[in-house]
């Protein structure tokens, strides 16, 4: 029962509590989420620079992303470079083999050239992702046709030697990654390169010789093969060049996630020790408050009295 001598302090004392009950369950909310605060309204001081950084961290966690999609397909590419490369250096071989003394007519040149040359489109034609590797921006399409009617890289032999870049079906567009706020890196390897193309002729010429046992025309495969070599270490190359400015990119931006990462940790992670303490120090007035409320309800003239 409450009278009016202590309905005042009654109210008083039930504020308290009230006020006390409220950030008892803020504290427990806080150690259970490991936040400060729930809403960006409950710490309207730090609001501002917390939304600043949090776009900062997702921004740059999407050029991080993009430079590892880039670098995956330069890994590719660069892989699939270096299995021509390899292919290359056997034909060299194969051709030196066949250029001694009279062993062109014992060394099968034809069969040599399609194996190599079925592989070397395939190489070419290289996916990830359903995406062609070679082809420029058209990367829906396969980049290089063997078969195309314009192709003819055999056309004038055996005296005329003149590139043919027929087979290419992409475009001359190289493929860019958002690698930062205002900077774009370009990467790519064409299927039109000269290096590809010579690939290709060397082969298409290591077949004419072998059919019609034309060591002159087999010679200019050898010399056209030895520069395809030089010209495919050059795009690997390039390649290593570009892989090597994205990964520094990458660092960079590896560093910058570090540093704001601990910054909103910071700004909206809550003080577990801190916060623990305060809590149990609202029970101890929580548990008070009630006390008090437990007394004043008790109190009467009579028990005075007493």
């Amino acid at each position: 029962m409450f009278r009016v001598a202590n309905y005042a302090q009654h109210q008083l004392t039930m504020s308290y509590a009230m006020r006390t009950q409220g950030s008892l369950a803020e504290r427990q909310i806080q150690i259970a989420s490991g936040k400060q605060a729930q809403y960006y309204s409950n710490i309207s001081t730090k609001a501002s620079e917390l939304v600043n950084v949090e776009r900062a961290v997702a921004r740059t966690t999407q050029f991080t992303r993009n430079i590892d999609q880039a670098l995956t397909r330069l890994g590719i590419m660069e892989s699939a470079v270096g299995t021509m490369t390899d292919r290359a250096t056997e034909v060299l071989s194969i051709i030196s083999s066949a250029m001694s003394g009279e062993n062109i007519s014992d060394v099968p040149l034809q069969e040599f050239a399609a194996t190599f040359l079925a592989e070397i489109e395939s190489l070419l034609n290289t996916q990830h992702e359903d995406r062609y590797l070679f082809a420029g921006s058209q990367t829906n399409n396969p980049a290089v046709d063997l078969s195309d009617v314009n192709y003819t890289p055999q056309a004038g032999l055996p005296g005329v030697f003149t590139a043919d870049t027929d087979y290419y079906q992409g475009d001359t567009l190289q493929l860019a990654v958002r690698s930062a706020e205002t900077f774009e890196t370009t990467y790519g390897i064409t299927a039109d390169e000269p290096a590809f193309e010579e690939l290709l002729r060397a082969l298409s010429y290591m077949d004419y010789a072998g059919a019609n046992l034309d060591g002159a025309v087999l010679e200019q495969a050898f010399t056209m093969m030895k520069s395809a070599v030089d010209g495919l270490s050059d795009i690997r190359g390039r390649i290593g060049a570009s892989s090597k400015v994205l990964e520094s990119a990458k660092s960079g931006h590896e560093d910058y996630l570090t540093y704001t990462t601990n910054l909103v940790s910071t700004l909206e992670d809550v003080d577990m020790a801190e916060a623990t303490t305060r809590l149990a120090q609202d029970e101890v007035q929580l548990q008070a408050s009630y006390l008090s409320l437990s007394r004043l309800s008790q109190l009467s003239l009579l028990n005075y009295l007493r």
